[in-house]
């Protein structure tokens, strides 16, 4: 009996190409700028939320903030915890006024609005609103002066510096203090805020957002004050942009020790 033998043939095989591995995910020069901000600001709000444990250190803790961010806008990379806790012994009293100034007109509008509230008068929830939104801009108003002092204070830093000073920080000056000037920190906001309100709207809208984002998310207090010191000095330096020759001018002499 003849077997009969089937041979099965095989498909032949085909080369195909590698597949390429999947590429890993690189940032850009521009967003990993951008990631690296975002985590130093949150570094910053870290250090606002330690220092102010003492709950009247706040101001100067804010005040330190400011310092920061402002330096990062004028191009300057301070060290970071040395850089904050200098600041802050250096702002102590002027950070206790920065907190008072802040607290006492949101105290006041809080007092006013649960007022009203209770009144129950014609119109109460328009007279409300605009309470408290003149508790947010007294607020406000104050965070753009603090802003306006760190960054005088970093323009007057860097150019002792420049001329082969070795100051104590960002802001000192002569005996540690720092030189740039509260009174004009005021006068300049104030110009700001006629020239431009926005400036003062967006401050106040970035406190609200801030606010919100805490109470739906608590543990956002951790850091929170950071990403905020930085938008309201981006608020500052945008705003004075191509406007602070004269400024300028004057800072040069309280440099030279004119004034």
């Amino acid at each position: 009996m003849t077997q009969i033998h089937t041979q099965r043939t095989r498909p032949a095989r085909t080369r195909t190409a590698p597949t390429a591995r999947p590429a890993r995910l690189a940032l850009s020069a521009e967003r990993g700028e951008q990631v690296r901000t975002a985590a130093e600001t949150m570094a910053v709000g870290v250090l606002f939320a330690v220092f102010s444990l003492p709950l009247v250190t706040a101001g100067a803790a804010w005040c330190a903030g400011a310092e920061i961010v402002a330096s990062w806008h004028a191009k300057r990379e301070p060290a970071l915890l040395r850089t904050f806790t200098r600041a802050v012994g250096r702002n102590l009293a002027a950070g206790f006024v920065v907190e008072g100034a802040v607290l006492v007109p949101l105290a006041a509008a809080w007092f006013e609005v649960h007022v009203v509230v209770r009144s129950r008068m014609p119109g109460y929830p328009v007279e409300a609103v605009a309470l408290a939104l003149l508790g947010a801009a007294a607020a406000g108003f104050v965070l753009l002066t603090a802003a306006f002092r760190a960054a005088d204070a970093v323009t007057v830093a860097g150019r002792r510096t420049s001329h082969g000073g070795t100051p104590g920080g960002p802001s000192s000056g002569p005996s540690g203090r720092a030189p740039a000037s509260w009174g004009a920190a005021v006068r300049r906001a104030a110009d700001l805020t006629r020239a431009t309100p926005s400036a003062l709207v967006l401050v106040v809208t970035g406190c609200a957002f801030c606010v919100v984002l805490v109470a739906l998310i608590p543990a956002f207090a951790a850091f929170m004050a950071g990403p905020l010191a930085f938008a309201v000095s981006t608020v500052v330096a945008r705003g004075t942009r191509g406007r602070t020759g004269l400024h300028d001018r004057r800072l040069a002499r309280v440099d030279a020790g004119d004034l």
